[in-house]
C-alpha cells in the first residue's frame, strides 16, 4: 500500500471520527415517555396562541371569535388571502402583491393565512403595501442565497441537509418590535394573521394566532414580553419554512398546569405544508356553512408559489433532489383537491374563490432554487402578472 493511500485512508478516518464526535454532541435525546395525548399544552406564556387544524370544535370557536372578539355587529365583508409554500418560488407571491398594489385594487384582507415560504410573505401582505419594500427586499436582494448551503458531512448525522441558521437569520432579520407592534394593532381591527406549521408528534396541522400573540404581549406593555413573543413568532415561522429533510424541525417548548404544578414537553415542528398545501378554514370546517349573519359578501384570494399540475421531469439521483421532488408532488396533489373543496365552501357561503399559480410554460425557479438571479426572476415574471389584467383570470381548459 502506499504513502498516499494510506494518507488517504488516515484523512477519511479522521473526518469520520470527527463527525461521529460532533453528531454525538448535536443528537437531540427526546423523552422516552409516551406521547402526551392532551390538548391542552400551550408554549410557555401564551395561552391563546395557537389551536389545532383537525379540532372538531372548530367553528363553533370562531364563530365565537367572529361575534366576540371581532365585535361584528352587522354584516361585514371578508376578504381572504391564502399563501402556499413552495420555497424559493416565494418569490414569485411576494411578486404578485407588490404588482397587485401598483394595479391599485388590492384589498384590505380580513384575514391572512400561511403555510411554508407564504408563512414568510404573511405578515408582510396583512400588513399591506407599507411593507411592500421590504418584502421585495427579502425576496430579491440575495438575502436568501445561504439558504441553499449545505452542512456537509454533519447533514449526514443530524436532521437537515441545509443550514437552518440561515433561514432562521433571515426570518429574525425582518420580524421586529415595530412589525409585532403594528400586526397587534391590526389584530385589535378584528383583522387575523394565522400560520400553520406541522407537529410531527401529533401528525396534525396547527394553526398559529399571529396577532393574538402579538397583541398578548403589546397589552403586557413589558418589553421581555415583547421580545418573548418576537421569539416564539420567529420559531413559528421559521418551523412552518422548514421543509422536512432539507431544515431541521424546530423545537417548540410548551406546558400545562397538573397537579398543582407544571409538565413541559418539547414539541417537533416541521413545514406547515406537510399537512396543509394551504388554508383558508382548517379540515374540520371545510363543510361548514357561515351563519349569514356574520358576513355580507367576500372573496377567497388562493396564492399558489409554484406551479399546481404535474411536471413531468428526471428526477435527480440524490437524497435533496428526491426529497423535493417527493414533496412537491405531494403538495401539488393536496393543492388540487383542497381547491375542488374551497370552490364548493365559497358556492355554498355566497363567496368567491380566485386562485393563480406559475404557469406550466414558465421555467425558472424551483423549490430550492434559493440564488439571487434565479429569486429575481421568478419575482419580477410575478409583479408583471399581479400588475396586469389576467391576475385573477380563470385558466384556458
Amino acid at each position: 500500500m502506499t504513502h498516499a493511500l494510506i494518507r488517504s485512508f488516515k484523512h477519511a478516518a479522521a473526518a469520520i471520527g470527527i463527525a461521529l464526535s460532533l453528531s454525538a454532541c448535536v443528537t437531540l435525546e427526546r423523552p422516552e415517555q409516551d406521547y402526551p395525548k392532551t390538548t391542552d399544552f400551550a408554549p410557555m406564556g401564551f395561552k391563546n396562541a395557537r389551536m389545532s387544524a383537525s379540532d372538531p370544535s372548530l367553528p363553533e370557536k370562531l364563530e365565537a371569535d367572529a361575534r366576540n372578539e371581532m365585535k361584528l355587529s352587522a354584516k361585514s365583508r371578508f376578504d381572504v388571502l391564502a399563501l402556499s409554500g413552495g420555497g424559493a418560488d416565494g418569490a414569485f407571491g411576494a411578486g404578485v402583491l407588490l404588482g397587485w398594489t401598483k394595479r391599485g385594487d388590492r384589498p384590505q384582507f380580513r384575514m391572512v393565512t400561511g403555510v411554508s415560504t407564504g408563512a414568510l410573505i404573511a405578515p408582510f401582505a396583512f400588513l399591506g403595501p407599507d411593507y411592500d419594500d421590504k418584502l421585495k427586499e427579502a425576496y430579491t436582494s440575495g438575502a436568501a442565497n445561504g439558504l441553499s448551503k449545505s452542512r456537509g458531512l454533519m447533514s449526514l448525522f443530524t436532521p437537515g441537509i441545509l443550514d437552518t441558521n440561515a433561514l432562521s437569520g433571515l426570518v429574525t432579520r425582518y420580524v421586529d418590535e415595530p412589525m409585532l407592534i403594528a400586526i397587534a394593532r391590526e389584530h385589535a381591527k378584528g383583522r387575523r394573521l394565522l400560520v400553520a406549521t406541522t407537529n410531527l408528534d401529533a401528525q396534525t396541522g396547527v394553526l398559529w394566532d399571529i396577532g393574538e400573540i402579538a397583541s398578548e404581549a403589546v397589552a403586557a406593555k413589558s418589553p421581555a414580553r415583547l421580545t418573548q413573543a418576537r421569539d416564539l413568532i420567529c420559531q413559528v415561522l421559521v418551523a412552518s419554512a422548514s421543509v422536512p429533510g432539507a431544515f431541521a424541525p424546530v423545537m417548540i417548548d410548551v406546558e400545562r398546569s397538573i397537579n398543582g404544578g407544571v409538565q413541559h414537553f418539547r414539541e417537533m415542528h416541521v413545514d406547515g405544508g406537510v399537512t396543509l398545501p394551504f388554508f383558508v378554514l382548517p379540515e374540520s370546517m371545510l363543510n361548514w356553512t357561515v351563519p349569514r349573519d356574520l358576513i355580507s359578501a367576500g372573496h377567497i384570494y388562493v396564492l399558489v408559489n409554484g406551479k399546481i399540475t404535474p411536471q413531468p421531469a428526471i428526477t435527480t439521483y440524490n437524497a435533496l433532489n428526491i426529497m423535493a421532488r417527493s414533496l412537491d408532488t405531494l403538495t401539488k396533489a393536496q393543492a388540487r383537491t383542497t381547491l375542488i373543496t374551497l370552490e364548493s365552501f365559497g358556492q355554498r357561503n355566497n363567496m368567491g374563490v380566485s386562485f393563480v399559480s406559475l404557469p406550466d410554460e414558465f421555467a425558472e425557479g424551483g423549490l430550492l432554487a434559493f440564488k439571487e438571479d434565479s429569486m429575481r426572476r421568478v419575482f419580477y415574471y410575478g409583479f408583471q402578472l399581479g400588475a396586469s389584467d389576467k391576475l385573477w383570470a380563470k385558466p384556458e381548459k
